[in-house]
């Protein structure tokens, strides 16, 4: 194709005629050189410019641009005083990278960078020989071997003149309109060989190239670095439209994951488009609420500063003041308050209201069943968040869970995340014991306690025979001489780290084995000061001995190691314990953490126990590396 096969018209006008898709495009696509005399030189000017360059780049094509620069009065009194007109016209255009090019470029700008980076493009600046005017000629030629397209008119070299200003080019061709072709050919030729009366060229400062290479150098940098960004943490994004569409529903989403950033703008969202004006937030532990709570003063800016945020935890008691309007509000409180909260909405402000259950496993309890059946029924938006929503051993409690606040919608896991770069891999550290005949007769009177329950007519469930099991090996003293023999070769994973265990006094017997080889460790029990938490954050302290406060929703990056004394049958558990240990730290570049476990000997090689279980599935886990 050349560009005798376009089917020129004699002119093109915005609102008639498409002047890019119907004009430059189609004469982009087969020409070998474009000429181009515009007005000012912009950012817009050049992303424009560059749009629709695409085959002509390809086929080898060149460009030849003049534009101008606007010098004002202070610049023409420098002139007169014997500053050359070249170094001020370049000072000026520095100005306008640093202003313009620096707050954001796009595709054809970094494009046309590169073409005058390899000599492909040509930029000349005219400048009036006299006045504080411009030059605001607008000439284009499109060049095809011996034949050539000439067009003049209103527009500039900008995609807003083309598609939104009412614009208006005459167009001439060589075969056609000869002489007038030929003409408009010669006006820029003239201009960009400084021959013409009443303006100067210069050549594109050397000053002003470097800057504009720069800039969009770095910003293609940052594109590629916002790229990658948004390619790691795409699955919040996969969440919120997941629950948006579905309007109800959990989101099973790995520790570190940003579950909690998911659920902001979800309510960002919703705040937006007046589906909402209303956020009842319930979890458990005050660590965590004090957590939220931050994030919805800091949501609430963008939201509206109208917005009141109430707390009903700890010692604020502000349900009342809730329910006097609850319109423009939010509502963080702890899970036991939560019926209580509900109770005050209507259901015209149901319908107006995002309830979030952070942890939502934990709604499932029988307490809970028995205080919320039925109170969010009227309740729009209902969003469940979790890194382990199944409650295990109560099927009851799971159910209560899909049918008050819905199924799980989207899945994203601790596998994922890890490849993702999102949470660090880890070393895993499966360490045997034996069980001790303590722990034996300890099972055994649970067994005889099963079968006198059994005689009574009042059997023990399943569930509640693992759990008295579990108790034991939990607890289990065998474990205690495995750990003395392991920190012999491995002291430091005593630094940042949280070692888990299931009780206080067993906790205290294993402060005693600590306390060999560190004085800088604390436990954080219940009801200890939360101030032990804030220093073991600050690297005050290196080690901590808790038993469940630390399990949900605690973000400590420089933590790296997790010593599992005591291990849920089901996984919930224990993906939240190792998760504390997998955040990635900045200051840490290629972080990879610990967990240390402790597995029972199965008394049956062919039946794996659940500890054997866990380390099955914690090894494979342990595998998962990065992916570029």
């Amino acid at each position: 194709m050349s560009l005798r096969d376009i089917q020129y018209q004699t002119d093109y006008r915005s609102g008639y005629d498409n002047i890019v898709e119907d004009f430059v495009r189609p004469s982009l696509r087969v020409a070998r050189e474009y000429c181009r005399a515009v007005g000012y030189f912009s950012s817009s000017a050049l992303e424009s410019f560059g749009a629709p360059l695409g085959e002509f780049i390809g086929n080898g094509g060149k460009i030849r641009l003049v534009c101008s620069v606007e010098l004002s009065s202070s610049d023409l009194r420098e002139i007169e005083n014997g500053t050359p007109k070249p170094d001020i016209c370049a000072h000026r255009l520095v100005q306008i990278i640093e202003n313009e090019f620096a707050d954001g470029v796009g595709n054809g700008t970094t494009r046309l960078a590169r073409l005058l980076e390899i000599g492909r493009l040509e930029i000349q600046i005219a400048v009036p020989k006299s006045g504080t005017g411009i030059y605001h000629e607008k000439i284009g030629i499109f060049v095809e071997n011996g034949d050539f397209v000439a067009f003049t008119g209103s527009a500039n070299e900008s995609r807003n003149a083309f598609e939104n200003n009412r614009e208006c080019v005459d167009v001439y061709t060589s075969w056609e309109s000869p002489e007038r072709a030929q003409r408009k050919r010669d006006h820029f030729e003239v201009l960009w060989d400084d021959d013409d009366e009443g303006v100067e060229v210069h050549t594109f400062p050397e000053a002003a190239k470097k800057k504009l290479l720069r800039v969009c150098g770095e910003w293609e940098a940052g594109r590629k670095r916002r790229r990658r960004r948004s390619k790691k943490w795409r699955h919040q994004e996969d969440a919120a439209k997941a629950f948006l569409s579905a309007e109800r529903g959990v989101l099973n989403m790995a520790t570190g994951t940003g579950k909690t950033r998911t659920a902001l703008n979800i309510l960002r969202s919703l705040f937006e488009t007046d589906q909402i004006d209303t956020v009842v937030i319930c979890t458990d532990g005050n660590d965590l609420l004090d957590q939220w709570y931050k994030e919805l003063l800091d949501i609430r800016k963008e939201v509206g500063d109208d917005v009141r945020v109430f707390r009903h935890y700890r010692d604020r008691k502000e349900i009342q003041e809730f329910a006097l309007d609850p319109k423009r509000t939010f509502l963080l409180l702890s899970r036991s308050s939560a019926a209580m909260a509900l109770k005050q909405l209507g259901a015209a402000q149901g319908q107006r209201t995002l309830l979030i259950y952070d942890e939502v496993h934990g709604l499932g309890s029988p307490g809970n069943r028995d205080r919320l059946t039925g109170l969010s029924d009227d309740v729009r938006y209902r969003l469940g968040l979790s890194a382990t929503p199944e409650r295990p051993y109560d099927q009851d409690g799971n159910t209560f869970i899909e049918e008050d606040v819905g199924p799980v919608l989207y899945t994203f896991g601790l596998h994922e995340a890890i490849e993702r770069q999102i949470l660090a891999p880890f070393n895993y550290h499966p360490l045997s014991y034996t069980p001790t005949e303590e722990d034996r007769s300890r099972i055994a009177a649970i067994y005889r306690k099963k079968k006198a329950r059994e005689v009574a007519g009042e059997p023990m469930a399943e569930a509640e025979l693992w759990i008295e099991l579990a108790r034991v090996y939990k607890t289990s003293e065998a474990k205690l001489p495995v750990f003395v023999q392991f920190l012999e070769e491995h002291q430091r994973m005593l630094e940042r780290c949280i070692i888990f265990t299931e009780t206080m006094d067993y906790g205290r017997s294993v402060l005693e084995i600590v306390h060999r080889h560190r004085p800088d460790f604390h436990t954080y029990f219940s009801g200890e000061d939360q101030s032990t938490l804030q220093r073991f954050a600050r690297g005050d302290l290196e080690c901590l001995i808790t038993c469940h406060r630390l399990s949900e929703g605690i973000d400590i990056q420089s933590l790296g190691n997790v010593i599992l004394f005591s291990s849920e049958r089901g996984q919930l558990e224990t993906v939240q314990r190792i998760g504390r240990c997998l955040r990635t730290n900045p200051d840490e570049p290629g972080k990879v953490a610990n967990v240390v476990d402790f597995i029972r000997e199965s008394d049956d090689d062919a039946v794996p126990n659940a500890d054997e279980q866990r380390r099955d599935w914690l090894s494979a886990l342990s595998q998962v590396r990065p992916q570029d």
